[in-house]
This record gives structure tokens, sequence and C-alpha cells, in this order.
């Protein structure tokens, strides 16, 4: 489907872009980031973590397997794979707040401390230019009941020094530790998780039928 001619072929090649690749990640993103915190062995965690590192780079690169008769499709390409990047993202984290949810157990603490830490990166562009992100986390050093966690790490500050709350935590460790209130809502990647593989696929299907839309005027206009 180069301009000219489409062919079955080329068009279930397209149409695995569109629909199967995206489908695959998820399901990679999502069995990567369970074997990283269920599965058995010590080296369940580097290996599913892997999967989910994969998972995130196919995404990334599937934008380019359909269809290229169509001018949006660069753009589409661009766009979804940004989207399904995110929704490995957001597929691991899901899995990471289930499974707290499911086996997490919960206990009283008292906030010790409070530390805001400021973590700063730098790089610089192919252009020259100096970039400069920041992130902000809140490390809640605690006293629980159960003996454990000894610290939680959050992107905003839960409680001040000296204030008791309730904190659940993974028994195995391989889970940070949440405050038991935030786990009783849905999050913001818990929506994005749902809401990213659908579009990824609605986006590629759309510019497929419009190129292959495209392609039936071409011929109907050869046979005149």
């Amino acid at each position: 489907m180069h301009g000219s001619r489409w062919d079955w072929p080329e068009f279930a090649f397209h149409a695995t872009g569109a629909v199967v690749a995206p489908a695959c990640v998820i399901g990679v993103a999502y069995g990567g980031a369970w074997y990283a915190v269920n599965g058995r062995s010590g080296s369940s965690v580097f290996l599913g973590n892997a999967l989910v590192v994969i998972a995130l780079i196919a995404g990334c690169a599937s934008g380019f397997l359909f269809g290229e008769d169509h001018p949006w499709q660069p753009f589409v390409a661009i766009a979804t794979s940004l989207v399904l990047a995110t929704g490995v993202i957001a597929v691991a984290d899901l899995v990471n707040e289930e499974t707290l949810r499911i086996r997490g157990e919960a206990t009283r603490c008292a906030v010790l401390d409070v530390d805001r830490q400021v973590h700063t990166t730098t790089y610089t562009d192919s252009n020259g230019i100096t970039h400069t992100s920041t992130r902000v986390d809140y490390k809640h050093t605690l006293d629980c009941a159960a003996g454990r966690p000894r610290t939680m790490t959050l992107d905003k500050k839960w409680a001040d020094k000296g204030e008791r709350i309730k904190v659940t935590y993974d028994p195995r460790g391989r889970i940070d530790p949440e405050p038991t209130r935030k786990l009783k809502k849905d999050g913001l990647w818990h929506t994005t998780a749902f809401v990213c593989p659908p579009v990824v696929v609605g986006g590629r299907c759309a510019v497929l039928v419009a190129a292959l839309w495209s392609d039936r005027r071409w011929r109907r206009s050869k046979r005149w």
C-alpha cells in the first residue's frame, strides 16, 4: 500500500500493528508487573520488571507497524505510541495497587519525621540547550505497630510530624507502602490503564480505514 495499490497481506500487516500489537504490549506489561510482585523466586522481580521495560520500548516502537498511506499516519503513530507507553506504566501501577489491596496488611503508624526531597535532573539536547526537571518527594519516617514499614515515600505530604496514620504494606516487601485511605479509591493511573488501549486501537484503526478509503478512491479513478 505505497500510494498506489492495496494488497491483503500488507493490509493484514498494518492491521496487526493497529490492533494486535497494542494488545500484546499491554498483555506483556500486565504479565511482567504481575510476575514481579507475585513470582516465587527472587529473580522474578528482575525478570518481571524487565518485561515491563520491554513492553514500554515495544509500545514506543509499535506505532510504525501500521499504514503509511495517509498524511496523518506519522502524527498518529507518534501520538498513539506515547499513549501506549503511558498505558504500560499505568497497567504496572494498577497491578501493584490491586495486589496491595488483596494481600496488603494495614497497621497504625506514628509519623516521626517528614523529609522533603528535591530531585533535579539536567540534560543537554542535540541543539546544545540545557533542560532541567525537578521532582519533589516526601519521605515519611514511621513507627508502626506492626514493626514495619519504617518509611513511606509519596509525591505529596500525607501527614505532619507527630500525627498517626493508617498504612498498608506488602508482607513480601515487593510493593511500596501506601496510606490505607488512598487505596480505598481508584487513582488516576487506574483510569489511565483502561482508557489508553482503546484510544490507541481506535486512533490507529481510524487511520487504517482512511487509508483503505483513499486506496478505493484511487482504484475507482483509475477505472475512469
